[in-house]
Protein backbone atom coordinates (compact mmCIF):
# COMPACT_ATOMS: atom_id res chain seq x y z
CA UNK A 1 0.00 0.00 0.00
CA UNK A 2 2.79 2.32 0.72
CA UNK A 3 4.60 1.52 -2.49
CA UNK A 4 1.37 2.24 -4.25
CA UNK A 5 1.03 5.64 -2.75
CA UNK A 6 4.62 6.78 -3.35
CA UNK A 7 4.43 5.76 -6.86
CA UNK A 8 0.97 7.31 -7.53
CA UNK A 9 2.48 11.24 -5.39
CA UNK A 10 5.50 10.74 -7.63
CA UNK A 11 3.35 10.52 -11.00
CA UNK A 12 1.17 13.07 -10.10
CA UNK A 13 4.11 15.65 -8.89
CA UNK A 14 5.41 14.80 -12.89
CA UNK A 15 2.00 15.69 -13.98
CA UNK A 16 2.04 18.86 -12.26
CA UNK A 17 5.52 20.47 -14.28
CA UNK A 18 3.76 18.24 -17.68
CA UNK A 19 0.20 19.99 -17.38
CA UNK A 20 1.60 23.75 -16.77
CA UNK A 21 3.89 23.30 -19.33
CA UNK A 22 1.02 22.57 -21.90
CA UNK A 23 -1.48 24.87 -21.48
CA UNK A 24 -1.92 28.43 -20.27
CA UNK A 25 -5.13 28.12 -18.22
CA UNK A 26 -3.62 25.66 -15.62
CA UNK A 27 -1.34 26.26 -13.60
CA UNK A 28 1.28 23.79 -10.84
CA UNK A 29 3.00 23.75 -8.05
CA UNK A 30 4.14 22.72 -4.92
CA UNK A 31 3.34 22.91 -1.21
CA UNK A 32 5.04 22.26 1.94
CA UNK A 33 4.40 22.95 5.49
CA UNK A 34 3.63 21.96 9.30
CA UNK A 35 -0.03 20.74 10.49
CA UNK A 36 -1.41 20.80 14.56
CA UNK A 37 -3.98 18.75 14.82
CA UNK A 38 -6.20 17.01 17.23
CA UNK A 39 -9.01 14.28 17.48
CA UNK A 40 -12.51 15.35 17.97
CA UNK A 41 -14.05 12.92 20.16
CA UNK A 42 -11.46 11.21 22.15
CA UNK A 43 -11.23 13.24 25.20
CA UNK A 44 -8.33 15.21 24.78
CA UNK A 45 -8.72 18.55 23.75
CA UNK A 46 -6.20 20.76 22.28
CA UNK A 47 -3.96 20.74 18.55
CA UNK A 48 -1.03 19.26 20.17
CA UNK A 49 -0.13 16.64 17.75
CA UNK A 50 2.36 18.29 15.85
CA UNK A 51 3.19 16.82 11.77
CA UNK A 52 4.52 17.60 8.29
CA UNK A 53 2.23 18.18 4.59
CA UNK A 54 4.32 18.47 1.66
CA UNK A 55 2.99 17.63 -2.12
CA UNK A 56 1.97 19.32 -5.42
CA UNK A 57 -1.44 21.29 -6.46
CA UNK A 58 -2.56 21.52 -10.18
CA UNK A 59 -5.03 24.64 -10.62
CA UNK A 60 -7.15 25.20 -13.60
CA UNK A 61 -7.65 29.57 -13.93
CA UNK A 62 -11.46 29.77 -14.30
CA UNK A 63 -11.20 33.69 -14.43
CA UNK A 64 -8.66 36.46 -13.71
CA UNK A 65 -10.15 36.04 -10.13
CA UNK A 66 -11.19 32.42 -9.77
CA UNK A 67 -9.89 28.95 -9.96
CA UNK A 68 -10.37 24.97 -9.63
CA UNK A 69 -7.26 23.51 -7.79
CA UNK A 70 -7.10 19.80 -7.36
CA UNK A 71 -3.92 18.62 -4.44
CA UNK A 72 -2.12 15.79 -3.75
CA UNK A 73 0.14 15.64 -0.45
CA UNK A 74 1.20 13.53 2.63
CA UNK A 75 -0.04 15.27 6.06
CA UNK A 76 0.70 13.43 9.27
CA UNK A 77 -2.52 14.02 11.93
CA UNK A 78 -3.29 12.37 15.13
CA UNK A 79 -3.72 12.95 18.65
CA UNK A 80 -1.45 13.67 21.70
CA UNK A 81 -2.06 14.67 25.33
CA UNK A 82 -0.17 17.79 26.61
CA UNK A 83 2.43 17.99 29.85
CA UNK A 84 -0.41 19.88 31.34
CA UNK A 85 -3.17 16.32 30.65
CA UNK A 86 -0.14 14.16 32.04
CA UNK A 87 0.41 16.27 35.29
CA UNK A 88 -4.07 16.68 35.55
CA UNK A 89 -3.73 12.80 35.69
CA UNK A 90 -4.33 11.81 32.27
CA UNK A 91 -2.32 8.64 30.88
CA UNK A 92 -0.07 9.52 28.43
CA UNK A 93 -0.91 9.31 24.84
CA UNK A 94 -0.22 9.35 21.16
CA UNK A 95 -1.99 8.69 17.96
CA UNK A 96 -0.32 9.01 14.54
CA UNK A 97 -2.24 9.40 11.72
CA UNK A 98 -0.27 9.25 8.81
CA UNK A 99 -2.63 9.92 5.10
CA UNK A 100 -2.25 10.65 1.60
CA UNK A 101 -4.64 13.56 0.69
CA UNK A 102 -6.39 14.95 -2.31
CA UNK A 103 -8.36 18.23 -1.90
CA UNK A 104 -10.77 19.92 -4.69
CA UNK A 105 -11.26 23.40 -3.96
CA UNK A 106 -12.63 26.57 -5.08
CA UNK A 107 -10.97 30.05 -4.85
CA UNK A 108 -11.83 33.39 -5.37
CA UNK A 109 -8.84 35.96 -5.31
CA UNK A 110 -9.49 39.58 -3.41
CA UNK A 111 -6.57 41.68 -3.90
CA UNK A 112 -3.57 40.16 -2.07
CA UNK A 113 -5.87 37.61 -0.10
CA UNK A 114 -7.42 34.46 -2.10
CA UNK A 115 -10.43 32.76 -0.38
CA UNK A 116 -10.84 28.97 -0.56
CA UNK A 117 -13.30 26.32 0.39
CA UNK A 118 -13.67 22.48 -0.64
CA UNK A 119 -14.24 18.84 -0.11
CA UNK A 120 -11.02 16.49 0.28
CA UNK A 121 -10.76 12.68 0.27
CA UNK A 122 -8.05 11.15 2.90
CA UNK A 123 -6.32 7.76 2.38
CA UNK A 124 -4.61 6.53 5.43
CA UNK A 125 -1.36 5.36 4.55
CA UNK A 126 -0.29 4.09 8.36
CA UNK A 127 -0.99 4.39 11.62
CA UNK A 128 0.78 4.21 15.31
CA UNK A 129 -1.32 4.30 18.83
CA UNK A 130 0.47 3.88 22.00
CA UNK A 131 -1.87 4.70 25.46
CA UNK A 132 0.66 4.97 28.65
CA UNK A 133 3.85 4.68 26.55
CA UNK A 134 2.70 1.22 25.25
CA UNK A 135 1.76 0.11 21.95
CA UNK A 136 -1.69 -0.35 20.91
CA UNK A 137 -2.40 -2.68 18.04
CA UNK A 138 -5.95 -2.24 17.90
CA UNK A 139 -6.72 -1.83 13.45
CA UNK A 140 -9.39 0.59 14.09
CA UNK A 141 -8.37 3.32 12.06
CA UNK A 142 -10.58 3.81 8.55
CA UNK A 143 -8.80 3.81 5.51
CA UNK A 144 -10.93 6.25 4.01
CA UNK A 145 -12.07 9.72 5.40
CA UNK A 146 -13.71 12.33 3.72
CA UNK A 147 -13.06 16.26 5.15
CA UNK A 148 -13.97 19.78 4.50
CA UNK A 149 -11.46 22.18 3.49
CA UNK A 150 -11.51 26.59 4.64
CA UNK A 151 -8.67 28.64 4.07
CA UNK A 152 -7.28 31.78 2.89
CA UNK A 153 -3.74 32.31 1.84
CA UNK A 154 -1.62 35.52 0.85
CA UNK A 155 -0.21 36.26 -2.22
CA UNK A 156 3.27 37.88 -2.08
CA UNK A 157 3.62 37.42 -5.95
CA UNK A 158 2.86 35.27 -8.64
CA UNK A 159 5.00 32.38 -7.78
CA UNK A 160 5.12 32.30 -4.04
CA UNK A 161 1.87 32.40 -1.28
CA UNK A 162 1.16 31.78 2.23
CA UNK A 163 -1.73 29.24 3.31
CA UNK A 164 -3.48 28.81 6.66
CA UNK A 165 -6.79 26.51 6.21
CA UNK A 166 -9.02 24.44 8.80
CA UNK A 167 -8.79 20.44 7.48
CA UNK A 168 -12.00 19.15 9.51
CA UNK A 169 -13.38 15.65 8.99
CA UNK A 170 -16.90 15.13 7.81
CA UNK A 171 -16.98 11.17 8.39
CA UNK A 172 -15.86 8.93 11.91
CA UNK A 173 -11.97 7.79 11.42
CA UNK A 174 -12.42 5.17 13.64
CA UNK A 175 -14.68 1.88 12.92
CA UNK A 176 -15.79 1.27 16.82
CA UNK A 177 -17.13 3.86 19.23
CA UNK A 178 -14.96 4.96 22.44
CA UNK A 179 -16.26 7.21 25.25
CA UNK A 180 -15.61 10.42 24.46
CA UNK A 181 -17.21 10.19 20.96
CA UNK A 182 -19.07 13.35 19.53
CA UNK A 183 -21.91 13.75 16.76
CA UNK A 184 -20.57 16.02 13.69
CA UNK A 185 -22.45 16.77 10.61
CA UNK A 186 -25.81 14.86 11.16
CA UNK A 187 -23.64 11.60 11.74
CA UNK A 188 -23.65 9.02 14.18
CA UNK A 189 -21.27 9.70 17.38
CA UNK A 190 -18.00 9.12 16.09
CA UNK A 191 -14.19 10.47 16.21
CA UNK A 192 -13.10 13.53 13.71
CA UNK A 193 -9.70 14.65 12.58
CA UNK A 194 -9.42 18.47 13.28
CA UNK A 195 -6.09 19.93 11.30
CA UNK A 196 -4.58 23.67 11.49
CA UNK A 197 -2.75 23.78 8.13
CA UNK A 198 0.05 26.50 7.27
CA UNK A 199 1.70 25.75 4.16
CA UNK A 200 4.19 27.56 1.57
CA UNK A 201 2.99 27.50 -2.26
CA UNK A 202 5.15 27.85 -5.10
CA UNK A 203 3.70 27.90 -8.64
CA UNK A 204 5.91 27.06 -11.94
Amino acid sequence: MKTVIIRFLGIFLFSIFFVSAQAQQFEGGLLAGGVSSQVAGDNISGFHKAGLSFGGFVRLNLSAQSGLQMELFFVQKGSRTSDQDVKAGMNPYLLRLNYVEMPFIYQYDLGKLRLEAGLSAAFLASNYEEVNYLDNTQDVWRTFNFSTVVGVRYLFNAQWSLGLRTINSINSIRTNMVEGNVKRYGNKFGAFNDVLQLAVFYSF
